[in-house]
């Protein structure tokens, strides 16, 4: 294989959910895994979409995953829930969480969702949109409950911290929603994965090794235990900021949740705990009045004059619809060094491509 693989959304989604069908996930999780898996592939997001794929399989079949698992309400309050994802598939889990804070949104103003053990969820953004469709804010923090660290705190050169992502979805009048999802750390470690998949260097500023000197090979930061560390959101210059986001989703998602803070724990893996939070606008000012402000600020972004070799600013989120609508008429051109583990999952599993 040497050229890019390319398949339509609809094929690529059929052959993920068939690969889970053969890994004993339950129809109703496997659409939703998909769902999830798949829009993140479509907007770019491959390091989140479908090479997760062969990581859920692993999980299942060393027991880190447990298909048919649902969420048990552990407390409950009018805006606030407590849930014990039950290692269950973490984009079943998450989608469970945003669901029941916009039920409580939509009857109270606020919802609140704090769930611990959850696995992984994949893109945090894939979990906004829709709320933010339906007219809610939404707010979603994951942390990795102490374990896989890769992040150095600021003034460290150890990895202790998770790259402790956050996401949130803000509605717009006649027009995709805003959607900002970030790691609090210069990169995702999917986007590690994806570079040592592709066997690039990881660009200058993400990475330092043990000695606080610059590193260049993502595998570094990868390795168990791992022999480099990225940097906080900001880097070298402010990284100090990045490092308090990282601690307010660390204490939000794991803290309350139980699930535990970052801790340098190698061992705790699929084990994440979120946090939810999601707000009604019309229970303040109204739905349409807060969408006349979002929309008059975002066209007075959008009018500001641009730096040059800016052709447009895009507000966040813009550039992922347009992917995604791309790949819906184009399909999808993926990597051979992102396909192979899928690859080599059919070869076993004997499905073929469409």
């Amino acid at each position: 294989m040497t050229g890019p693989v390319h398949l339509s959304c609809d094929a690529l989604g059929r052959l993920m959910g068939e690969i889970l069908a053969r890994a004993g996930v339950p129809a109703g999780e496997r659409e939703i895994v998909v769902e999830v898996l798949l829009e993140a592939t479509m907007a770019g997001y491959l390091s989140h979409g479908v090479m997760r794929v062969p990581l859920y399989v692993e999980a299942i079949r060393k027991g880190r995953i447990h298909p048919g698992v649902r969420p048990r309400v552990l407390r409950r309050s009018p805006s606030a829930l407590h849930l014990d994802a039950g290692h269950g598939l973490g984009p079943v889990s998450a989608t469970e969480a945003v669901g029941r804070a916009t039920e409580m949104a939509a009857s109270g103003g606020v919802g609140c969702v704090s769930v611990v053990r959850a696995a992984d969820v994949a893109r945090l953004g894939s979990y906004v949109i829709e709320p933010a469709r339906e007219g809610f804010v939404c707010l979603l923090l994951v942390n990795d409950a102490g374990g896989n660290p890769n992040v150095a705190p600021w003034g460290s050169t150890e990895p202790f911290l998770s790259t402790n992502p956050l996401a949130a979805g803000i509605p717009r009048r006649g027009a995709a929603p805003i959607v900002i999802d970030i790691s609090t750390s210069v990169a995702a470690a999917g986007r590690l994965k994806m570079l040592a998949a592709e066997g690039r260097k990881a660009p200058g500023g993400w990475l330092i090794d043990g000695a606080g000197q610059p590193c260049s090979d993502p595998a570094a930061a990868l390795d168990v235990p791992p022999r480099a560390a990225l940097l906080p959101l900001g880097g070298m210059l402010a990284g100090h900021k990045g490092f308090a986001l990282s601690l307010l989703v660390d204490v939000l998602a794991g803290a309350l949740s139980g699930a535990g803070c970052s801790a340098g724990d190698l061992e705790s893996s699929d084990r994440n705990g979120l946090f939810v939070l999601a707000v009604d606008p019309g229970h303040f000012l109204s739905r349409e009045g807060f969408l006349d402000r979002v929309e008059e600020y975002v066209q007075r972004l959008k009018g500001l004059r641009t730096a040059p070799g800016v052709e447009e600013i895009l507000v966040p989120g813009e550039r992922a619809h347009r992917e995604r609508e791309r790949a819906r008429a184009e399909g999808l051109h993926l990597d051979p060094g992102i396909w192979a583990p899928v690859r080599a999952l059919m070869d076993e599993l004997g499905l073929a491509e469409e």
